[in-house]
């Protein structure tokens, strides 16, 4: 990387940060607040409820924009992945404030308009590449023998493997993702349509889906090759996936509870928030993979993410279950107040709570 990259990296996300901010306090002042006089068009009876999941939401986009800021302004030991890492949260960061964005920055119809509208896939590839290269470079650079094919890999997959290793070049996510930008761009032209529409191509869904997949071996190699010194880094990371599928285990739990029992749904939208606060919690973890040099032991906070997402998760369902035998669904002489068999489902769950610890221990041990 040259000298000149770094600083190009920090303008470049702290301007997609700062652009994704504004975004979300000129689309929420639109729906609520009114100050700013952006638009009349929007409008003006939206529901609480609305309010506060896209309040949510914008939450969610902003603490991504801070840890974008923060990673990329990061000169530790790993400052080259966190740069990587930073690039691709300020793109997500700035994605999710499209149409505070649009609405703010969007020119007159015109060729203004088409290079404005054609910019998010641009900003959508450099996360991409960004993402890529954080996974080369995360916890460390695999060294050429660690790179090396196996000798029982499949003759038909050594050109994958190939192009895999390829990918890992410091420059080969950012000219791959140029080159395939400029296509798309250049086809939606020669084809006659519009350049806003390039991102909507099916070959874009296929560039997204090999990403994916190259994301996912970079992290399987690098997992297999780690030594003691990447252990906090990946640990860090299996509690940023332990905090996503909590939040997922979760909310399917309560889906469960509330469909057997019919209990009345709040007014608050609390699916996707809890989605959103599993999410925050794994954005926040993932950074900490690569900012964090502390006492605090990552395993430990997998393991009690993991602990408290499977007690609370376990209690649901076993609410669900005694609250449609105690109603009559099951022993139709036999019925209760509805509440009485969520109370002791959660009664017996932290009854067990101990041992659930112990053999949480034992799968995920501190030391």
């Amino acid at each position: 990387m040259t000298s000149a990259a770094p600083t190009a990296a920090r303008v470049s996300v702290i301007l997609l940060a700062v652009a994704g901010a504004a975004g979300h306090v000129a689309y929420l002042d639109a729906l609520w607040w009114h100050t700013l006089d952006l638009t009349s068009t929007m409008a003006r009876d939206v529901s609480p409820s609305t309010i506060m999941l896209l309040t949510a939401h914008a939450v969610v986009s902003l603490v991504c924009a801070v840890l974008s800021v923060a990673l990329v302004l990061h000169e530790g030991q790993r400052k080259e992945a966190a740069r990587s890492l930073g690039a691709a949260f300020a793109a997500w960061s700035y994605l999710m404030a499209y149409s505070g964005v649009t609405m703010l920055f969007r020119p007159d119809p015109g060729v203004s308009r088409e290079i404005f509208e054609g910019h998010f896939l641009f900003v959508e590839m450099m996360g991409l590449a960004g993402l890529l290269r954080f996974t080369s470079l995360f916890p460390r650079r695999l060294s050429e023998e660690e790179l090396a094919a196996s000798e029982s890999l499949p003759r038909f997959l050594t050109p994958f493997h190939t192009i895999a290793v390829v990918m890992r070049g410091s420059a080969a996510p950012w000219i791959a993702g140029a080159v395939i930008l400029i296509s798309l761009w250049g086809w939606a032209v020669v084809t006659g349509g519009n350049i806003s529409d390039a991102g909507l191509s099916p070959a874009m869904d296929v560039v997204r889906f090999c990403a994916a997949g190259l994301v996912v071996m970079n992290l399987r190699r690098a997992w297999g090759a780690a030594t003691e010194g990447d252990r906090d880094g990946l640990t860090w990371m299996m509690a940023a996936l332990a905090m996503l599928v909590g939040s997922l285990a979760l909310l399917i739990g309560g889906n469960v509870l509330v469909a057997v029992t019919g209990f009345p749904e709040p007014d608050v939208a609390w699916r996707p928030i809890l989605l959103d606060v599993g999410l925050i919690g794994f954005l926040g973890t993932l950074s900490m993979s690569v900012l964090y040099k502390g006492p605090k032991d990552p395993a430990r906070v997998t393991r009690s993410v993991a602990t408290n997402a499977t007690v609370i998760t376990m209690g649901l369902f076993l609410a669900a279950g005694l609250e449609a035998l105690f109603s009559g669904g099951i022993l139709a002489s036999f019925s209760l107040r509805p509440g009485v068999g969520t109370a002791l489902a959660f009664a017996v769950i932290l009854s067990t709570r101990q041992g659930l610890d112990r053999l949480m221990e034992r799968i995920i041990p501190a030391d």
